[in-house]
């Protein structure tokens, strides 16, 4: 793990009602804990402290090595919209309504009674920020009482967010506050990074084209990282660094053909960095526990002694990660792929173990990696990837002895009863979101409003 400047470390502000589940653990806080959560997006698991040699993150990698991180966390979808609303809620995407891109022309929304945690910390005597970029709704329908760096701007959201714990910080009342990053999502806008080399996942053809890409995403990962890092710097330097806890991820796989768009592991693997200082969310350990997007929040809210919302459909990971537990609260992980644009896997999956099941359930053919398609051109919506064949309703893989999934065990004989059992976790789960697909066919929102208009052309 890279050394990091130090100038920046990490923090944790607020109060804290002490959770008896983790008394004696943690510091003695009389208030509830202030929560930042930094997000960005397309990053997957692309850092140093996430093993991948070649990127520049010693900001990032040095919030994990003071805090805690998880190796296999995953979100329930593989872009942004649904992915983030997931880690807000605590909800799958089936059931909170947003199971797909909510700009056009896909317009997927989240449902009116659904709850963003800033409204749940909101109700709980809880200051709500909004610094940068989100993409769910509307901030203040989110529970947000303040939103600031409206354009999205990185520079002008790092600005804010420093004179945030320079001049606004209340101590008396704890604060969330969600800081966005819209990098590193393509087109890449800071410049080239191969000073360390060029990692290339094994997913992907290493032709010029990728590399150049890569070195540009290398890029906006550096410049991210410094963006971070002056934030982490000015949480630490601030009067409430002890008491407030810090949560750096991002929304979903890297912005390439094999991971983004897709349900494969390299499509929804993303990182979860946790950390306040002198508490159970310190001391640099790698958690390799299975873990789902959706259950950060009955995480944070068990930390933070607030009751957990009944409908939340995540779990507390509060007791294993404070040592009271030994065993996970999870065994398997799952999440959905609602197709857009000139993709057809239209999929579930599940996670169990050191296998993957992929079902899909639009026709289409079977991808060949690795792959060297254009991932600009991909990314664009212009070319697709190269094919084999028709595709099989369900992939296998193992992902421990292939990571990259390169080889489909699904049509393999022997695995049978383990696909029927993956199978069968995976139609427990649909049914526990009532996932539409068990009706039929999804109806999308660019459906329903074309539908509605042909009704009005036609009237």
């Amino acid at each position: 793990m890279g050394a990091l400047n130090s100038k920046v470390l990490m923090g944790f502000t607020g109060a804290f009602i002490v959770n008896p589940v983790l008394s004696g653990s943690m510091i003695d806080q009389k208030l509830q804990p202030n929560i930042v959560t930094i997000t960005c997006h397309d990053l997957g698991q692309h850092l140093g402290c996430y093993g991948v040699p070649s990127v520049n993150s010693p900001n990032i990698d040095r919030l994990a090595s003071k805090g805690i991180f998880f190796k296999n966390f995953y979100s329930t979808s593989a872009v942004s919209s649904p992915g983030r609303a997931s880690l807000a809620s605590g909800r799958y995407p089936q059931s909170n309504g947003l199971m797909g891109l909510t700009h056009a022309p896909w317009w997927w929304s989240i449902n009116d009674d659904e709850k963003h945690i800033a409204q749940i910390l909101g109700e709980n005597g809880y200051n709500t920020t909004l610094i940068g970029f989100q993409h769910i709704a509307i901030p203040e329908r989110l529970g947000f009482r303040e939103h600031l760096s409206r354009k999205n701007n990185a520079k002008a959201t790092v600005k804010e967010a420093v004179n945030f714990f320079q001049n606004k910080v209340d101590e008396k009342q704890p604060f969330y506050l969600e800081i966005g990053f819209t990098e590193v999502h393509d087109p890449y806008r800071h410049g080239i990074d191969s000073s360390k080399g060029i990692f290339v996942p094994g997913y992907l053809e290493s032709t010029d084209e990728i590399r150049d890409q890569l070195a540009k995403f290398q890029g906006d990962i550096k410049f991210l990282d410094n963006s971070v890092g002056e934030i982490l710097n000015s949480i630490e330097k601030s009067a409430v660094s002890e008491n407030t806890v810090i949560i750096f991820t991002s929304d979903h796989g890297i912005g390439f053909p094999g991971a983004k768009w897709s349900v494969r592991k390299a499509g929804i693997s993303v990182p979860l960095i946790i950390y306040q200082p002198n508490s159970v969310l310190s001391g640099g350990k790698m958690f390799y526990q299975p873990m789902s997007n959706v259950d950060v929040l009955p995480t944070l809210l068990e930390y933070a002694g607030i009751k957990i919302p009944e409908n939340v459909e995540g779990v507390s990971f509060m007791k294993l990660i404070a040592g009271k537990e030994g065993i996970s609260p999870r065994s398997s992980v799952f999440a959905q792929y609602t197709s857009d644009m000139k993709r057809d896997n239209q999929s579930r999956t599940v996670i169990s173990g050191k296998y993957q099941m992929i079902w899909y359930f639009d026709a289409g053919r079977t991808v060949k990696y690795p792959t060297s398609t254009s991932p600009s051109g991909f990314a664009a919506h212009i070319e697709r990837e190269e094919t084999t064949g028709t595709r099989p309703f369900f992939d296998l893989f193992d992902i421990e002895n292939d990571p990259w999934e390169l080889m489909n065990l699904g049509e393999e004989g022997k695995y049978n009863d383990l696909i029927e059992k993956l199978a069968g976790e995976m139609m427990e789960w649909m049914k526990s979101v009532d996932d539409p697909l068990l009706r039929g066919p999804l109806a999308t929102p660019y459906y329903e409003r074309s539908f509605k208009e042909l009704l009005f052309r036609t009237r």
